[in-house]
């Protein structure tokens, strides 16, 4: 039987989302190695973690951070919970803009090992001494016709 490139991609998306794929499984933690460097990174679901050279311009650096200053993204639904286990060894920087409406995220710079949790995704490690910008996966909102943050 001929099986076209859709065939095997959606037979390849059902084992995954089966959790039958060999490495690739929804919900497993990962971490960044200490290998990785500038441009390397990952998805937790609609939040992305990227490794770079250093805080943007555009950021300022939040002071005291308080215990809700753990959570990456602006929001209150399940789907914004991307928290930090934890805010030692962390300094944090977001645009001078941040809200809910934001397309940009916060950048870490980490002294010490964190790990950035969610209830539905799998835990994202980042080991000491790597500065990580986050970003937000993005949508078309076609009656607006501009781009807004998509939302889990």
């Amino acid at each position: 039987m001929t099986s076209t490139a859709i065939d095997r991609v959606e037979k390849h998306a059902r084992r995954i989302s089966n959790r039958e794929h060999e490495t690739v499984k929804p919900g497993q933690p990962f971490r960044i190695t200490e290998a990785s460097s500038v441009g390397d990174g990952c998805w937790q679901g609609d939040l992305g973690i990227e490794i770079v050279a250093s805080v943007p311009r555009n950021y300022v650096r939040l002071q005291k951070p308080k215990v809700a200053d753990r959570q990456l993204v602006p929001g209150s639904t399940k789907g914004s919970k991307h928290c930090l286990d934890s805010l030692r060894g962390v300094q944090i920087y977001r645009p001078k803009d941040w809200s809910e409406e934001s397309l940009a995220g916060p950048c870490l710079v980490l002294t010490e090992e964190r790990t950035i949790l969610h209830p539905t995704h799998g835990a994202v490690t980042i080991p000491a001494g790597f500065t990580v910008l986050c970003r937000y996966q993005r949508e078309w909102d076609k009656e607006q016709a501009k781009e807004r943050r998509a939302r889990d």
